[in-house]
């Protein structure tokens, strides 16, 4: 059985005979004229004793459909140099890899859209290289959650990103850093974004200029969060349920940068227990905020709001 795959003179020869191995099974995709530029689902899903890939002539791949190396629990290694063309790929890629430490997408120039769950429950994950990230523009649900080795994502190149999914990030219980600079362009994110990361301490938010809707349980049960910069959310509309609550480090927090929310969801900032100080002048008096707001902040001694 195949453990590593070197794909160098696939385009070369358009696929005519490309093998995926699951297990002890053999699975051969169908032949077409197509697969110099499109791969079909379930392409090395599950298959447990792969441990590399080589993409470096799949230089004409433009789409891979759903389930692309899924489960590949023993991969440690994916050069993705090779990967110029491809613009898309659909749900699944390269979840559940439990020993893949590492990805550089610096060869996904053209990459625009990913499904959900890339790169979901990958728990080894400690780093992922986003500068050749320039062209994407949307990902689905569950965008890196559960990688619970990662400590750090810088975003400062995801220039054209528009729209997450829900489950970005979530439960990554060491990521400590989150750069945003780059996030000029995201306007919506799916419930859960950043929920239940406890070890990061600050968010700095003024990239996020044009971000108008966040889900339910944004930043909520990030117990060491201290610092929460609202500056640039200055197009923020509507926040769902929950937001930061359950923030037990967080003693203040300035919203003047937050002028055009129209709704903040159930349950906001309920249970910090060392809130001190909310200001709140920058709000519209029309704001709609929901119940058990500020609830359990027993800490709190200075509010300053116009609601």
């Amino acid at each position: 059985m195949a453990k590593m795959i070197d794909v160098s003179a696939a385009g070369q020869v358009g696929f005519a005979r490309l093998l995926a191995f699951s297990n002890d099974a053999e699975r051969e995709l169908q032949q077409s004229d197509e697969l110099a530029t499109a791969a079909g689902g379930r392409w090395l899903c599950n298959c447990t004793n792969l441990t590399a890939m080589d993409c470096a002539g799949l230089s004409h791949l433009a789409h891979v459909r759903q389930v692309w190396l899924r489960g590949c629990i023993n991969l440690t290694a994916l050069d993705c140099t090779g990967l110029t063309q491809l613009v898309k790929v659909g749900d699944g890629w390269l979840s559940r890899c439990i020993r893949l430490t590492a990805l550089d997408c610096t060869g996904l120039t053209q990459l625009a859209t990913v499904g959900d769950g890339w790169l979901s429950d990958c728990t080894s994950l400690t780093a992922l290289d986003c500068t050749g990230l320039s062209s994407l523009a949307a990902v689905g649900e569950r965008w890196l959650s559960g990688c619970t080795s990662l400590t750090m994502l810088d975003c400062s190149r995801l220039t054209r990103l528009a729209v997450v999914g829900e489950g970005w990030l979530s439960e990554c219980i060491r990521l400590s850093a989150l750069d945003c600079t780059g996030l000029t362009r995201l306007e919506t994110v799916g419930k859960r974004w950043l929920y239940k990361c406890v070890s990061l301490t600050v968010l700095d938010g003024t990239g996020l200029t044009q971000l108008s809707s966040v889900g339910q349980f944004w930043l909520a049960d990030c117990t060491g969060l201290s610092e929460l910069d609202c500056a640039g959310l200055r197009s923020l509309a509507t926040v769902g349920d929950f937001w930061l609550s359950d923030c037990n480090s967080l003693t203040a927090l300035d919203c003047n940068g937050l002028s055009r929310p129209a709704r903040v969801g159930y349950g906001w900032l309920s249970g910090c227990t060392r809130l001190k100080a909310l200001n709140c002048t920058g709000l519209s008096p029309h704001v709609t905020v929901g119940d058990s707001w500020l609830f359990g902040c027993t800490c709190l001694t200075a509010l300053a709001s116009a609601l």
